[in-house]
């Protein structure tokens, strides 16, 4: 039997707000009709929540930024060292901000050529994309940093690097300024009124750990796909394949047709898709109903005709956000069921349907 298992959190919405569950939505609608729905327990506040999104119990896969992001970008650095996220900043007057246009490849491989003329013995680079690249340091110590995003408008000097080590990546940060700032291409930036990209910033330290060997524990390698980096790292530690993050597109241009098209050629698919929570938390009320339409039009509707020639099983699960609880569906197309409980805010309050949690049914989902 071939298994889907779609993660997509921010379908739900507030009570006072236009369900974009409640349009007409053939394919969805169908799918709740001859499945089950179920209510999904409020997500766990935990570090790591992708563990959960690939059926690993809270504690099983928690780690920082930094080990995901090596991890995503195919590193595997020695032992006891400590990884780094490495985000591509611009440094004005003393303040720290995230450029204003994304750099190009062309200046993504200058930059990060000119960046490993600061590698030492104990730091090197893991080149990236675009702003978001690595930093292993083949030590350990007891440190602080801030992220990017809580930098971001904020002068530097007070959010430098804190404890074991400091001197050495406050060197590094002062020396990335000094590298990219004269740079042709940060003058040229500079010309034409957009911020320099002058300053890499390491944060969300930590060290690689152990995690379950899905592709030992389940006896079969589901392929993942989503945006997400941190996703992405997490899967390849497990023993899963992750896809090019650039496949999947972002927001309105989520490719969801040839997502459908790549998940009927597989056994097992793990799909994860953020654009729903980004218009959600934006309140972009008309782009988030535009999008469950071209969900269920381009992707579902494919997905369900396809079921019914081969054996699948369709798990769809969206967790609520910000502690709140949210929906799940599994549908099997070739073995339908008779349900009357609707896939959307309704059924929340519905007290006959079961509670259940993400990860149990994410590893239900890919499991015979």
């Amino acid at each position: 039997m071939r298994r889907i298992v779609l993660i997509l959190p921010g379908l739900l919405v507030e009570p006072d707000s236009e369900s974009p569950l409640r349009q007409k939505l053939p394919a969805l609608q169908v799918m709740a009709e001859t499945g089950s729905v179920f209510r999904l327990a409020a997500m766990p506040r935990i570090e790591t929540p992708e563990a959960l999104f690939l059926g690993m119990r809270p504690n099983e896969a928690q780690m920082r930024q930094g080990p995901l992001t090596v991890s995503a970008l195919g590193a595997d650095p020695p032992e006891k060292s400590t990884h780094f996220h490495l985000s591509l900043m611009s440094f004005v007057d003393g303040v720290v901000d995230a450029p204003d246009y994304l750099p190009t490849p062309t200046e993504v491989e200058s930059i990060s050529e000119q960046a490993k003329r600061l590698n030492t013995s104990k730091l090197t680079l893991v080149r990236g994309e675009a702003l978001d690249h690595g930093l292993v340091w083949e030590s350990r110590g007891d440190f602080g940093t801030t992220s990017a995003t809580d930098v971001k408008g904020q002068p530097m000097k007070p959010n430098l690097p804190e404890g074991d080590g400091e001197t050495l990546f406050r060197r590094y940060i002062d020396d990335s300024i000094n590298l990219l700032t004269d740079l042709e291409l940060n003058q040229r930036r500079i010309d034409e009124g957009l911020a320099p990209l002058n300053l890499l910033w390491p944060w969300g330290h930590g060290e690689r750990r152990p995690v379950p060997n899905l592709l030992l524990r389940r006896g079969e390698r589901a392929v993942v796909e989503s945006g997400s980096m941190r996703l992405a790292g997490l899967s390849r530690l497990a023993g899963y394949r992750h896809e090019d993050r650039a496949l999947v597109g972002r927001g309105v241009n989520t490719k969801f047709r040839n997502l459908a098209q790549r998940t009927g050629q597989r056994d097992v698919s793990i799909i994860f898709l953020d654009a729903f929570e980004e218009f959600n938390r934006a309140g972009k009320e008309e782009e988030l109903h535009w999008m469950v339409r071209e969900l269920d039009r381009e992707m579902l509707q494919p997905l369900f005709d396809s079921a019914l020639e081969t054996a699948t099983r369709i798990t769809l699960l969206s967790p609520g956000l910000d502690g709140k609880p949210g929906l799940g569906l599994v549908s099997e197309p070739q073995s339908p069921l008779s349900n009357w409980v609707p896939f959307d805010e309704r059924s929340l309050e519905e007290r006959l349907i079961p509670t259940r949690d993400v990860a149990t049914e994410v590893e239900s989902g890919v499991t015979l």
